[in-house]
């Protein structure tokens, strides 16, 4: 007989989520209809920010416009922390659901504003901030509930399978935008999302998922923000993995923004040839996914986050100083897997090195750690308009480099094949 006793009080569908833990990910049809959800998301998060930050520009012709887009998407995950404590009252399932929702009327109000031709910036400065609003909770929610839903020592390959089909996605998704923008124009992406959103609501609808069971009352939020903080406080690994999150988003991404705006300067790349180019890096990036997700093990997950986070920004900078359309195109290829390898591995440790009780406090922090990165929007913005959005490509990304440098040298346990154990002792 089995060692593990149920409790008596346990409902049977919460042994049939108990019992789903321990299941093959490819059986396991809670992480199934989870990852589901992250194929529909991913693929409008490339899409929408292609075409939004290409309809900015033709709206404004300002880099610093198209970069405050990004900037108001990405500033609600400073919200991060929050959300994480909130979902921990709430059904995580039903908070997805009512995101997925929230994200299909905003594509359709854009459509709708492009089709009647009214379609003004203020309009997709809003969409951004209230799609970033949703995606703030993609840490503490989704991610957290993958956690929840396999067994611990798996949760490293669900992430990469999630991060896998992200990248894979990530190939039509701008390709699409890029074709829509040049033919039937902008409204065919913001439709398909309407589409994509909508399956994505009734997939989540179907998921047999309860909140596990607590034994502690809700703590009032500012102890449990205490308390979080001073767990991640003891985990040289936890505060490397946001130190360099940190470093990625403030640094790294924020040049995402003016990527189309130096394809179209510097390039001389049309709409198509500019979703190309994002395609190739979603390329690199599944590919690197799909590696990580074959071969790697817990003991590798802080080099290669290490390494792929230092690549990433390596290819950032020889983007910025590429002329060459088809030198572009395999920079961003390598680029892309490096930035598979951060993506990956950031949920991955965080899962990994935290308990179940602390998870989604811990994966909120990491949203929070995102969000400070818009400001590198405003930054590069800034440089883009003073400088050209080349040079201010390279400025951001140099200091980027440095600062991995010097997190090689700060947190030597993300360096030691044994860090990651040693942080969950």
């Amino acid at each position: 007989m089995d060692s593990r006793r149920i409790n008596p009080s346990t409902t049977p569908k919460q042994i049939l989520i108990s019992k789903s833990t321990t299941q093959p990910l490819l059986r396991n049809g809670q992480f199934l209809r989870l990852w589901a959800v992250g194929w529909v998301t991913g693929m409008m998060m490339w899409l929408e920010l292609l075409v939004i930050a290409l309809l900015t520009l033709d709206l404004t012709n300002s880099p610093f416009l198209v970069s405050l887009t990004f900037f108001l998407r990405f500033l609600p995950m400073l919200l991060g922390f929050g959300i994480g404590i909130i979902a921990e009252k709430l059904n995580r399932k039903y908070m997805m659901i009512v995101g997925l929702i929230i994200q299909a009327t905003t594509s359709a109000s854009l459509a709708i504003l492009v089709i009647n031709n009214n379609l003004a910036y203020w309009h997709l400065a809003l969409g951004s901030f209230v799609i970033g609003a949703v995606m703030a909770s993609e840490f503490p929610v989704r991610r957290t509930m993958i956690g929840e839903v396999v067994d611990r020592k798996s949760a490293g390959r669900a992430l990469s399978l999630e991060q896998t089909t992200n990248s894979l996605f990530r190939i039509p998704g701008p390709f699409i935008g890029g074709v829509f923008l040049a033919t039937i124009g902008p409204q065919g992406g913001f439709l398909l999302g309407v589409a994509l959103y909508a399956i994505g609501i009734l997939v989540a609808m179907s998921m047999h998922y309860q909140r596990p069971n607590k034994n502690e009352p809700f703590k009032h939020p500012k102890t449990q923000i205490i308390e979080g903080i001073r767990y991640i406080s003891r985990h040289q690994v936890m505060i490397g993995t946001l130190g360099v999150t940190l470093i990625i988003n403030v640094f790294g991404f924020s040049y995402v923004s003016q990527q189309p705006v130096v394809a179209k300067q510097v390039l001389n790349a049309s709409d198509i040839l500019v979703g190309v180019l994002q395609s190739v890096e979603g390329t690199g990036a599944f590919i690197g996914a799909a590696l990580i997700a074959i071969f790697a093990k817990p003991q590798h997950y802080t080099r290669i986050f290490m390494w792929g986070s230092s690549l990433f920004v390596i290819a950032i900078i020889l983007f910025s100083q590429s002329t060459i359309y088809w030198v572009t195109l395999i920079i961003l290829f390598f680029g892309g897997v490096g930035m598979s390898a951060f993506a990956t591995m950031q949920s991955a440790i965080i899962i990994y090195t935290s308990t179940p009780q602390m998870r989604g406090r811990v994966l909120g922090s990491v949203a929070v750690f995102i969000g400070i990165g818009p400001f590198g929007q405003l930054a590069i913005g800034a440089l883009a308009d003073i400088l050209n959005p080349a040079t201010a490509v390279l400025i951001t990304a140099g200091f980027g480099l440095a600062c991995m440098a010097i997190a090689f040298i700060v947190f030597p346990a993300m360096k030691r094949s044994d860090g990651l154990e040693s942080s969950t002792r």
